[in-house]
């Protein structure tokens, strides 16, 4: 299971994407003009090696937003 407090704060996506994994599950968080872009995908492999579906949730880019992503990577993680 993921906590909010491992999403780090919204300066950090300012600058960079996030990448992490819960259980069989990987994702990656960005920020796309004015919302959050969660990226999900069937590991092992990295997303740029990966030949699996990739599949995209958008929430705002907002401490709230933040929460939905979180909220949404908890609710899919037990699919993969």
């Amino acid at each position: 299971m993921t906590a909010l407090k491992d999403l780090l704060s919204l300066g950090f996506y300012k600058k960079t994407c996030y990448f992490g994994s819960d259980g069989n599950m990987r994702y990656k968080i960005e920020k796309k003009d004015d919302s959050f872009i969660l990226t999900t995908w069937k590991g092992p492999f990295a997303f740029d090696t990966t030949s699996e579906e990739k599949i995209t949730f958008e929430a705002p880019f907002s401490d709230e937003g933040l929460k939905t992503i979180c909220d949404e990577i908890n609710r899919k993680a037990p699919e993969y």
